[in-house]
This record gives structure tokens, C-alpha cells and sequence, in this order.
């Protein structure tokens, strides 16, 4: 659905906090600070408590998941879920392949701003039931976490592919080095930074934001594996996921949808150094699936 479709199915309340979705289609709340009572619109002192609540939950879910890290770091199947070190120099030797790809500068503050648009009216349509679902999916991607690359294989709940699921945590091991180099290099501030009205549902991460990591992690992984086994009707799939995974982060608030599409383009692009890479771990996930 297109912003054009949005708002034309939509009625919005615009106040000093943001944009406001109007629970039905009937008379707009003329005053926002009473929604509450009068049930028009969702009230602002709701999405504060709300706001509050997923806080803490994230919080919680944060050392969950870190924990989690840890214990998966030091059970790696067959050394994959170490640290990539032998890899890492070989991605370091490659650096001419992938430090000056031609990627395209990000808009300037004022496409900035307007992007943000879009990202105050995702703010108010992610309390609606048809996207509700996507706040577990923001708080669960946001650390190291394989279901969503997993799920489309139909090998989530499955433990015999060890190394499928190495091969993926050594995508985001190198990809994360990488995308931080270009967000270096651009240096974009964040959307509520542009759009002071936005209400992130996750902390900013402490870089900057474009491209997006989560946009380039996700197409890579469906890049490389779309390599391994071309002929699995999942592959294509896999690409449906990654663009989930990826606009998940605009509807979190934490990125605009030119740094989704810029985690594309530099996904595409460094394919093919990944898989002079992870050439080693790209034939013994292959293994499993033949």
C-alpha cells in the first residue's frame, strides 16, 4: 500500500507528538488531549504508558537475548558461531571488492525530512490490528536471531542443519563489519533526530543510519543462499523475508526507506566477495539440503 493509499483509507490527528490513526471513520477528534474518553482517537497518555511498558519488555528481552548469544557463541556447531577471525582476513584481503562500492549517496536533509512523513504515519498505523504482529518481530530482530531466515526454509523447530545456520550467523558477523564502515562513511542521523515527533519503539543504535544493517544483513542471507541451493523453492522466499526483516526497522522507527533500499543495493553488490569468503561454509550447508 502506497503513503497516497494510506491516507486515503486513514484519518489522521495531527498533534504536537505526531501523527495520530483515528480508530474509525467517523468525526475526527478535535482535541486529542481528551481521546481517551471520547474513544476517537488513540490518546496520547495510552501510547505513553504503552511506549513505557514495550521499554521495560525490550529491556527484558535484551538480556534474554544476549544471554542467549553468549550460550550460542559457546556451543558453536563445528566452531561456526565463533568468532570469524580466518574469515575476517580473508574479507580484509578482499577490501579493495567492497570498501568503494559505488553506492548512492543518501537524500539530503530535506528528503530526509520527508521520508520521516512516511515514518510518522507507520508510527500511528503500527497500534492498528493488521499491523500489530510487527511489534514481537521489531523487539525479537533486533539482536542476533535466526527464526525469520529459518522459518521460510521450514527448518526453525528442525536441528539437523548445523550448518546452514552457521553459514547464516557468518553472514551477520561479516555484513555488520561492513555496513558499519558505510555508515561511516555517510554519516546520517537517525529519523527521530530529523522528525523530533517520531517515537522510535527501540533505542537508537549508537551509529549512524544509513544503510541499513538489518536491510543489508537480510538481502545478503538471501543472497548467499539463493547460491547454495538455487533450486529450493524457498530461495525466492527468502528474499520475501529479508524485505519483511528490513522494513520492520521503518516501522520501528530507527531507519527511513532509503536506508532499506541502500542495504539492498550494497547487499547485491558484496555478494559476490561473500561467497569468495564463505566459499568453505557455503558447500557444507549445501551438504545438508543435497
Amino acid at each position: 500500500m502506497g503513503l497516497h493509499d494510506i491516507l486515503a483509507a486513514n484519518r489522521f490527528t495531527v498533534t504536537p507528538t505526531g501523527l495520530l490513526l483515528n480508530e474509525t471513520s467517523a468525526q475526527p477528534v478535535a482535541d486529542p488531549a481528551t481521546a481517551a474518553g471520547g474513544g476517537g482517537a488513540l490518546s496520547v497518555l495510552a501510547l505513553n504508558r504503552n511506549r513505557n511498558r514495550n521499554r521495560n519488555r525490550n529491556r527484558n528481552r535484551n538480556r534474554n537475548r544476549n544471554r542467549n548469544r553468549n550460550r550460542m557463541l559457546d556451543a558453536a556447531p563445528d566452531g561456526g558461531l565463533q568468532e570469524p577471525w580466518r574469515e575476517r582476513q580473508k574479507l580484509h584481503a578482499l577490501a579493495d571488492q567492497w570498501m568503494a562500492l559505488p553506492l548512492p549517496p543518501p537524500p539530503g536533509l530535506d528528503g530526509l525530512r520527508r521520508e520521516a512523513v512516511d515514518l510518522l504515519i507507520k508510527q500511528a498505523l503500527r497500534r492498528s490490528p493488521a499491523e500489530s504482529q510487527r511489534h514481537e518481530e521489531i523487539y525479537r530482530e533486533a539482536g542476533l536471531e535466526l527464526s525469520g531466515y529459518l522459518r521460510p526454509l521450514g527448518i526453525e523447530e528442525l536441528g539437523d542443519y548445523g550448518a546452514t545456520e552457521s553459514l547464516f550467523y557468518l553472514i551477520l558477523a561479516l555484513t555488520d563489519e561492513i555496513g558499519l564502515r558505510y555508515k561511516d562513511r555517510f554519516g546520517v542521523l537517525r529519523p527521530n533526530q530529523v522528525e523530533p515527533r517520531l517515537r522510535p519503539l527501540l533505542p537508537n543504535p549508537a551509529h549512524q543510519s544509513y544503510p541499513s544493517n538489518h536491510s543489508f544483513q537480510s538481502f545478503s542471507v538471501a543472497f548467499l543462499f539463493s547460491r547454495v541451493l538455487p533450486e529450493h523453492p524457498a530461495s525466492a522466499e527468502m528474499f520475501v523475508a529479508a524485505r519483511r526483516i528490513a522494513e520492520n526497522r521503518e516501522w520501528a522507527g530507527v531507519h527511513y526507506a532509503s536506508d532499506t533500499a541502500a542495504g539492498y543495493a550494497l547487499a547485491r553488490m558484496v555478494a559476490p566477495v561473500l561467497e569468495q569468503v564463505c566459499a568453505e561454509q557455503m558447500l557444507a550447508a549445501q551438504a545438508e539440503w543435497l
